[in-house]
């Protein structure tokens, strides 16, 4: 619906194209609060490094 009120479109190829580009970076390349303000690819980075290490072994 955000992306759908801002903008005029000629065919229906522009709005799934629009679209999909901003949902790519609505979900994938913005912080989320949820993962402590660190994109999707931050906070894996961070788990992976976490989960390789020796840090969580008892």
């Amino acid at each position: 619906t955000e992306v759908l009120d801002m903008y005029v479109f000629k065919t229906l190829s522009e709005v799934r194209d629009l679209t999909e580009s901003w949902m790519r970076e609505y979900n994938d390349e913005r912080p989320h609060d949820s993962l402590n303000d660190l994109t999707p690819w931050e906070y894996l980075a961070r788990h992976e490094n976490r989960k390789n290490s020796n840090l969580e072994c008892h």
